[in-house]
């Protein structure tokens, strides 16, 4: 069974809502997302509703399940949905894998974050059960999210996100470093199609001396997928999972 989604009979009642032309194949995940994107437009729909306004003023972190430190002092300036890949190393087939990095795609969600906050927690199980665009350049289907930035490491302990693109915000590039973690909730998607070794844990990173951006610190909160097997048994030298998280940029 497919949905096939028509952004133009939907933009007149939900014109800043994420949706998409595309045709995908019907899962809970997408059928939940769905539902959530309808209920916004009855909202619409009734009289006295305030119109979109995309003020990041509006929008509220979720708490992670071991608190991290609150951005104190600083301004929300942008929210991305990032969907992409860990990767891993192993020693040997007794060793742990080791974490060597991601290499993600972000697209503008700050919109959805200020509001429709109940879709963007959606956002990256639905992002991780379908593969990105062929076309690099691409809006992140099937939400329709425009792509802002590009995430990778410049070496085993600096994730970097580049605001590189023709759609991105003028923030430059971050050089990061990590500074506190908290596990994943229990209840985060493992994995593509709800099966996987579990989420990656959400981040507080702060930005490095080398940074070239206003951006001064980034969360990586929402995760799913991403977490690697606990032993390299059976697993080759290197290895990538996919995963997806929503990223919190503050100056």
């Amino acid at each position: 069974m497919k949905y096939s989604m028509l952004l133009a009979s939907l933009a007149p009642t939900l014109m800043a809502a994420p949706l998409t032309h595309d045709t995908f194949e019907w899962t809970p995940t997408l059928a939940g997302y769905f539902d959530v994107v309808f209920q916004y437009m009855q909202q619409a729909k009734s009289p006295g509703q305030p119109s979109a306004t995309c003020d990041l003023s509006r929008a509220a972190m979720p708490i992670a399940p071991t608190p991290l430190p609150n951005p104190t002092g600083l301004i929300l300036e942008h929210v991305a949905v990032g969907r992409g890949i860990q990767n891993y190393t192993c020693a040997n087939a007794t060793a742990t894998p080791a974490a060597i990095g991601a290499v993600a795609r972000f697209y503008n969600a700050s919109c959805v974050a200020a509001d429709y906050p109940d879709l963007l927690g959606l956002i990256p199980n639905l992002a991780l059960q379908y593969p990105l665009p062929a076309d690099p350049s691409a809006p992140l289907a099937p939400s329709d999210l425009q792509l802002s930035t590009h995430h990778y490491f410049s070496n085993a302990s600096t994730p970097v996100f580049a605001f590189d693109t023709a759609t991105s915000p003028k923030f430059g590039t971050v050089f990061a470093q990590k500074v506190h973690s908290s596990d994943a909730p229990a209840n985060a998607v493992p994995g593509v199609s709800g099966i996987g070794n579990g989420a990656v844990p959400w981040l507080y990173l702060t930005s490095r001396p080398t940074t070239e951006s206003p951006i001064k610190a980034v969360y990586r909160l929402s995760t799913a997928g991403g977490q690697p097997p606990e032993t390299c048994a059976n697993m080759p030298a290197a290895f990538s999972v996919d995963y997806s998280a929503i990223y919190w940029f503050y100056k």
